[in-house]
């Protein structure tokens, strides 16, 4: 490990004072700037007029715009019930959408294997791998409708720590 004390390197850096920068270069830098740099850095303000009418209408007028355009979106919505979404409407449905008087669900293995990994600290673990496919069929002979669904499902289990 490095001995390096930061409190020290801090009050070391505290002490040193900034060198001054090369003649040339500030030269270079006065001649890039306008002859009038100073004074046009900072224009002079333009005296607003003072007064109860300019600062009433400063915030009048935009006060007005808004307030326009809310009562125009109350208006609007106000005055009209909210249509029902079609999820909602499905959903108060009495009748099911879907009555599955047949149901399959399959599960073939498609894989099997073992894997070997590396602990965070360096030890080796032994991994079990299983990979499998399952399959889920919904039918509706009422409606002819069949529903197919397949999903791909992986197992990882440990087996054995590899410890000393």
């Amino acid at each position: 490990m490095n001995d390096f004390n930061l409190e020290q390197f801090e009050a070391e850096l505290q002490t040193l004072k900034p060198g001054r920068p090369p003649q040339r270069t500030v030269a270079c830098i006065l001649a890039k700037l306008p002859a009038r740099a100073s004074q046009d850095a900072f224009p002079a303000r333009r005296e607003e007029p003072r007064g109860f009418w300019p600062g009433l209408l400063r915030w009048l007028i935009p006060t007005a715009a808004v307030t326009t355009l809310l009562i125009g979106w109350f208006i609007e919505h106000a005055g009209t019930p909210a249509k029902p979404s079609r999820a909602q409407h499905l959903v108060s449905s009495i009748q099911p959408l879907l009555k599955a008087d047949k149901v399959e669900i399959d599960r073939r293995l498609v894989a099997n294997f073992d894997a070997v990994g590396k602990l965070p600290s360096g030890e080796p673990v032994r991994f079990r791998c299983q990979q499998w496919m399952e399959k889920v069929w919904l039918r509706d002979t009422a409606k002819g409708l069949v529903i197919e669904r397949t999903i791909p499902h992986l197992e990882i289990v440990p087996i054995r720590f590899e410890t000393d």
